[in-house]
């Protein structure tokens, strides 16, 4: 049984959260959407509140997500379900 990785999942890589450490979540989001023209930015929500995110074909999406206190990261989801963080 193989389980293939969303776009989503292949697309937020190390360097990625590397980035949103140094820059924000909100300019890493901008970095991979320029990067990866064929999303199309949507709003997730999460726990009552909508974040800006990336949709992909394949239904999977890169979205901010409220870490720890007054902290933004991004995280893969695909299907509704978290698929990383």
């Amino acid at each position: 049984m193989t389980t293939d990785k969303s776009v989503a999942e292949k697309l937020l890589s190390q360097e990625i959260m590397d980035q949103v450490r140094k820059q924000g979540a909100i300019n890493a989001l901008e970095e991979v959407y320029s990067k990866a023209r064929y999303a199309r930015f949507t709003r997730v929500k999460w726990s009552g509140n909508f974040y800006d995110g990336l949709l992909f074909d394949d239904g999977s999406t890169i979205s901010v997500y409220p870490a720890s206190f007054n902290k933004l990261t991004l995280i893969a989801a695909k299907s509704g379900e978290v698929v990383s963080a």
